[in-house]
């Protein structure tokens, strides 16, 4: 059975561009997965609009990435696309949340109306980022560790594990991560540090509302 995967990615600020970037090995992931029929709503198309519409078609994972509150995640220009008045839109369906907050009120009401699970982050979302490299993210060493923990999260469930594995095995790339910034000696710019505390408050605030065991 083909299983339709939803990700949102506006690129209309840094932030944006930061998440938008993480989102390409997921993408090429899921087209390259005979099993996934994968709907990129990239840039503009990241819309309420557009995220209801393809919602209808019973996806089995909804990837949000962008700018959020306790009470909703946003797409392009801000524009909320889930929040309590169109959440239903998530019944059947797993919920990533890459978004500051979300997982506070949002994540509660997407299970609330139907969702099977909804993951994402209880404060703010936070990326260590070098402003050298603020427009061309692919290339943001300091990103680059916030990017694998957060990869691990989604190529866990597209490969049909459950919502808790992807946690653990997420909380546990998050660790090792934290380990190695924090023993890094070679850091004349005090990058490390800053890696360090990223990964450090991601890893506390990461948790997922509805059924551990649920799979796409």
């Amino acid at each position: 059975m083909v299983k339709q995967v939803i990700i949102t990615r506006p690129y209309h600020d840094d932030e944006t561009a930061y998440l938008h970037s993480f989102m390409k090995y997921i993408v090429n992931t899921g087209k390259n997965q005979s099993d996934i029929h994968l709907t990129d709503l990239e840039g503009k198309d990241a819309t309420r609009k557009n995220l209801e519409i393809n919602a209808r078609e019973g996806a089995k994972l909804i990837c949000l990435n962008g700018h959020g509150t306790a009470y909703e995640v946003k797409g392009h220009d801000n524009e909320p696309i889930l929040d309590k008045t169109n959440v239903a839109i998530t019944k059947g369906a797993i919920v990533h949340a890459l978004a500051c907050d979300s997982l506070v009120k949002l994540g509660k009401q997407s299970v609330e109306y139907g969702a099977r699970a909804y993951i994402g982050y209880s404060a703010q979302f936070m990326v260590s980022r070098d402003p050298a490299r603020s427009s061309s993210p692919e290339k943001d060493k300091n990103a680059l560790p916030i990017r694998k923990a957060c990869n691990i999260t989604l190529i866990t469930l597209l490969n049909g594990e459950s919502v808790q594995k992807a946690i653990d095995l997420t909380k546990r790339e998050y660790k090792k991560l934290i380990k190695t910034y924090g023993n890094s000696e070679d850091d004349p710019y005090g990058d490390a540090a800053v890696i360090g505390f990223a990964l450090t408050w991601n890893l506390s605030f990461l948790g997922f509302e509805g059924e551990g065991g649920a799979r796409i």
